[in-house]
């Protein structure tokens, strides 16, 4: 039995905020998760929660209209370093919102894998489950032969079937487009409940340092991957005979050539991402494409001419660290060059920079068989599951609980944003919201304000708006607001016209599960002795040539056309 006793100062705080707003307003201004981008960023996009009122005690869930106690909902989600506290404020909030007693486990991220799966494999999961994305897919293993066995929820008629189906009414869901849900289905089925549509291709921004392109001659920019190169050589020298200083030409440690910080690049050569289906009809891997050493190539034009660290390969992350100034190019995610005018209150590089440093981004550049621009391996940047030994009564109370809105719920999007007034914020005359008064943090702390929507709904994100048109100081240059919206609608044009996705997605391979890693154990060392110049092509295509006509290699091929039903 859970009893909690609320102050009659905290109810009256409740009522005022849900008088005014209801519930908060989501948005991604944040941070996604499921990525885990988002949730991480707790002050961006901070949800929050006040308590109202009376005493609720609940002792078995489901006899709500019996009993006239609150159902009770166990809840498992993730905890990104915060340390939420159990019965908070925020979680009070809620539960007198959505008159509902909430059990939830916040569980530390590193902690979070391994409980999951104990868990889901014993069959024991609580009624709401958050889950998280393994080898960049919301459908791994253990959590689909839980799927086959029947113990999770296919939620396709309640998303989909009658007319109150949350795809046809609910404000943020209806917006969604079948090649969003398509994501979230397996075998047909829809075990995972989106949180909210991210932002597409996310890892498609060419960051750059405008202050030396401005200083340097090298203000027109690069259009096609060619010219990007010798761009970056360019201005890699001059920054270095200039400012009495190595910079280089890109952003690049480790061995890792299928990293953010390349991707995109390598798509621009191949027209693919991690998985592509080639003109045989054929998956194929990105690495393993003919077109890759291409990529290789232009890497290794970059090695050659001092562009990337000579030493890269050790993993030293600060040599060319762009946010520390050695570096005049960052592949990134296309809306982190958020810099405030100023260049100051919103300072994106490093504390120890000189102020004058400037961010700005390329628009997205043409290669020979794609634009430089990396598609998500999923566009759902957050889910639940719901264990499939709720009844009927309860599931219906959990898709009202977690699926929220503004429309539903007036100042719902408030609420998730920043908390409940009075409580984790003051709000100023100016229309700001201020959390700085004493205690205030704390209890956004222990409320983990910012973070429940990873489990509630929350509208799509918008990193426009919430990182470069914020109020007041840390607000973006109108140059760089434009530079931005021209980027997101370039590549939202983009991806609808050519397609380009990971075809992989929610399929499933034994052998690729069982054997991929010592399969490809080699590539990447094969990829820096290549760029180095430590091998030739020959050796090069020989070593691929070895790995796609082995057993193992045509087994996953064939065992992803079974999964794809083709």
């Amino acid at each position: 039995m859970k009893k909690k006793k609320v102050l009659a100062l905290l109810l009256t705080a409740v009522m005022a905020a849900g008088t005014l707003s209801g519930c908060g307003d989501s948005g991604e201004s944040q941070q996604s998760s499921g990525s885990q981008e988002s949730t991480q960023e707790q002050s961006s996009e901070e949800q929050s929660s006040e308590e109202s009122g009376e005493e609720s005690s609940e002792e078995g869930g489901e006899q709500q209209a019996s009993n006239g106690e609150r159902m009770t909902i166990s809840v498992l989600g993730i905890d990104w370093g915060y340390g939420p506290s159990p019965d908070s404020e925020m979680e009070q909030y809620w539960e007198d919102l959505f008159d509902v007693n909430l059990e939830i486990e916040w569980l530390n991220y590193n902690e979070y894998p391994k409980k999951l799966n104990s868990l889901i494999s014993t069959n024991s999961q609580p009624d709401v489950t958050q889950i998280i994305s393994t080898n960049n897919t919301f459908y791994y293993p253990i959590f689909t032969q839980a799927i086959e066995a029947g113990n999770f929820l296919d939620m396709t008629p309640y998303i989909f079937e009658g007319d109150n189906a949350l795809a046809k009414t609910n404000a943020v869901m209806k917006n969604w487009p079948q090649t969003f849900w398509d994501q979230a289905t397996y075998n047909g089925g829809i075990y995972i409940l989106p949180r909210s549509n991210a932002e597409l291709a996310k890892e498609s921004g060419i960051m750059v340092r405008r202050d030396l392109m401005k200083k340097y001659g090298f203000e027109e920019e690069p259009k096609t991957m060619d010219e990007l190169k010798d761009w970056i050589i360019g201005l890699s020298k001059a920054a270095t005979e200039g400012e009495g200083q190595k910079v280089y030409g890109i952003e690049f440690w480790g061995e890792d050539f299928m990293h953010a910080k390349v991707k995109a690049y390598a798509t621009a050569f191949t027209g693919q991402t991690d998985w592509g289906i080639d003109e045989n009809g054929e998956f194929q891997y990105m690495q393993f494409n003919p077109k890759y050493i291409d990529f290789l190539n232009w890497m290794k034009d970059l090695y050659d001419a001092g562009a990337i660290d000579p030493e890269f390969a050790l993993g030293n992350d600060t040599t060319s660290k762009f946010k520390a100034g050695n570096s005049v190019t960052f592949l990134n995610a296309w809306y982190n060059f958020n810099q405030s005018a100023d260049l100051t209150s919103n300072k994106i590089f490093d504390k120890s920079t000189p102020d004058t440093y400037e961010a700005w981004e390329l628009m997205p550049v043409q290669g020979p068989e794609a634009y430089a621009v990396t598609p998500n391996s999923t566009d759902i940047d957050s889910c639940i599951a719901i264990s499939a030994s709720c009844s009927e009564e309860k599931v219906k109370k959990i898709m009202e609980v977690f699926n929220g809105t503004e429309e539903a719920y007036p100042g719902y999007n408030i609420v998730m944003k920043d908390g409940v007034e009075g409580i984790h914020y003051q709000l100023l005359e100016d229309g700001t919201r201020d959390t700085s008064p004493e205690g205030m943090g704390e209890k956004r702390t222990a409320g983990y304000v910012g973070a429940w929507n990873q489990i509630f709904l929350k509208t799509d994100v918008d990193q426009v708006t919430d990182k470069f048109m914020r109020d007041g100081a840390k607000r973006a240059s109108d140059e760089n607001i434009q530079r931005v919206k021209d980027v997101k609608e370039f590549i939202v044009n983009y991806m609808d016209e050519s397609g380009l996705k990971n075809e992989i997605t929610n399929l499933q391979s034994e052998t690729y599960n069982n054997q991929w890693t010592m399969l490809t154990d080699d590539v990447n060392t094969m990829c820096t002795q290549y760029v180095m110049g430590q091998i030739g092509e020959a050796e090069w295509k020989t070593f691929v040539d070895g790995i796609v006509n082995s057993d193992e290699y045509k087994a996953i091929q064939a065992e992803f056309k079974a999964s794809a039903g083709r």
